[in-house]
């Protein structure tokens, strides 16, 4: 007998990161890590409490793979993305986790049926599908959900885990 299967979804931000836990395809719990530290902080020091957090979330959760959103609809370089991108890259290789990273256009296109979908359409997009009708989460939690629904549901040929 094999055991569950758990998957951790991320809506990883330098400042706050929505997180989802799923098990056998289905949602167990939701929250938000947030760097408990001034906004003027440095991204480095942000970013590094992210990660000491994300390290608790796998002790307590032990994923078996990961899977996030990128960060969209920025046409230039922003050093704190690329910090954000980097450091989860080295933190799932740290805990041996495949990552599977979305854009959050074919996120919210799958979920809202096109990919500008504004939060509250797809924070309500999530409730209907998911069953989580009247619940409230933050709009970072609602995106976790969503994108651990678009992987569960994509299939396994159509993830690719980066390289």
């Amino acid at each position: 007998m094999t055991g569950s299967r758990i998957l951790l979804a991320l809506d990883a931000g330098v400042r706050e990161s929505g997180w989802a836990v799923f098990e056998d395809g289905r949602t167990v719990t939701t929250g938000v890590i947030g760097t408990g530290i001034k906004r003027s902080t440095e991204a480095q020091i942000r970013v590094s409490r992210l990660v000491e957090r994300l390290d608790l979330l796998v002790e307590r959760w032990r994923p078996d793979e990961v899977t996030h959103s990128l960060p969209s609809g920025i046409r230039w370089p922003v050093p704190a993305l690329d910090l954000l991108s980097d450091s989860l890259a080295q933190w799932s290789r740290k805990h041996g986790l495949t990552v599977y990273a979305y854009t959050a256009q074919e996120v919210r296109e799958s979920m809202a049926g096109h990919p500008n979908a504004s939060r509250d359409q797809l924070a309500y997009a999530v409730m209907a599908c998911l069953g989580l009708i009247g619940q409230g989460k933050t709009t970072h939690e609602w995106e976790a959900l969503a994108v651990a629904h678009y992987h569960l549901t994509r299939g396994d040929a159509a993830a690719d885990p980066p390289s």
